[in-house]
């Protein structure tokens, strides 16, 4: 006859998922120095596409505070992004200290080229996955989320 295994307990579950978590941030870590090393935007750079591309003018401000980014990081970005012509600044007429940003035609195709790789890898790793199961990831990921946040 065979072994029963004990349950495993609370505090043991709960390790595996911290364990699980922490492979997954590396690994997003990782992804990210990869993104620096080839051609085309980096997650960042589309990250700040990404607020620009609902065709609206926004200050660096705004794009610092929606892509999760510091506004030292995000005005060099956005020097980068307008030499290659992917977005402009838009001086203010009211009040000439005030800059605005907005996409260009080449931002808004590097945008799109970008989020079609990102939204194919999703789709091809999750294609055996169950709507339920995918649920329940998104659920997961908020509850992490609102741990960490209460840190």
């Amino acid at each position: 006859m065979g072994r029963l295994m004990p349950e495993r307990t609370d505090v043991e579950v709960i390790e595996g998922l911290r364990a699980a978590l922490r492979e997954f941030l590396a690994a997003q870590r990782r992804l990210r120095g990869r993104d620096a090393q080839r051609p085309g935007l980096t997650f960042s750079q589309h990250a700040i596409l990404r607020v620009l591309a609902d065709g609206a003018e926004h200050s660096a401000g705004e794009l610092a505070a929606a892509a999760d980014l510091t506004p030292a990081s995000v005005t060099k970005m956005l020097d980068g992004l307008s030499r290659a012509g992917l977005l402009e600044r838009v001086p203010d007429p009211a009040d000439r200290r005030r800059v605005g940003v907005r996409i260009t035609p080449a931002g808004r195709e590097a945008f799109e080229a970008k989020n079609r790789r990102i939204t194919e890898a999703w789709a091809e790793v999750l294609a055996d996955a169950d709507p339920a199961e995918i649920d329940a990831m998104a659920s997961a990921l908020r509850r992490l989320t609102a741990l960490y946040d209460a840190l």
